[in-house]
């Protein structure tokens, strides 16, 4: 479909697939702006960082600038995540989305935003309510069913809808292992004047 961002930001980096996926996909991209808090994940991306167009951002995405308490882990936790027990808690610096790019986005960037933040993407949306007008297409981690603070996907899609974005496609969805019940997914929203939505043609 043509699309090609300009900046790609990859929220919950871990050790730096998706950015390296983005970077095969989207080799135009001239930046790839990656956020991770974990410890154990720095080292690595320190060093995928030292390459052209990646930036590292040692921090959590959230709803406002501070700190959070973050699950403390030895090694690389794909589910690594905010946590209330402040015993299995570290603290880490936590950012905005508008506090990073504000002003340094424009809807010519054509913007790529990735959440991976096992429970947190709500909070940091609600973080990027300015930068999110100039960021064309999210793909979210969402939940099909309570699990404490996790936000539900309905309310992800609520949100999403009520700052001009629209479902556009499901990347991916994940069972539950015991029953297969549907427990997670990646979806795609576009923000509602993107030319991705011009071609409704049913066939």
């Amino acid at each position: 479909r043509a699309y090609r961002p300009r900046v790609i930001v990859d929220g919950g980096a871990h050790l730096g697939q998706f950015a390296l996926l983005a970077r095969k996909t989207f080799p135009d991209a001239e930046e790839f702006h990656l956020f991770e808090p974990q410890q154990a994940c720095l080292e690595p991306l320190r060093k995928l960082c030292a390459s052209e167009r990646f930036v590292l951002h040692e921090c959590a995405l959230s709803g406002r600038p501070g700190t959070l308490r973050f699950l403390r882990t030895e090694q690389p936790n794909t589910g690594a995540h905010v946590v209330e027990d402040e015993a299995a808690a570290t603290l880490v610096e936590a950012r905005t989305l508008d506090e990073v790019f504000e002003t340094k986005l424009d809807r010519g960037c054509r913007a790529l935003l990735k959440l991976d933040l096992q429970g947190h993407e709500l909070d940091a949306l609600r973080g990027g309510a300015k930068s999110l007008r100039s960021i064309e297409v999210v793909l979210t981690e969402v939940s099909f069913y309570v699990q404490s603070h996790v936000p539900m996907a309905a309310e992800i899609i609520a949100f999403m809808g009520g700052i001009g974005f629209v479902l556009y496609d499901v990347a991916s969805l994940s069972g539950r292992r015991r029953d297969n019940r549907l427990r997670e997914g990646d979806l795609v929203f576009v923000r509602q004047d993107s030319p991705l939505l011009e071609d409704r043609r049913w066939e």
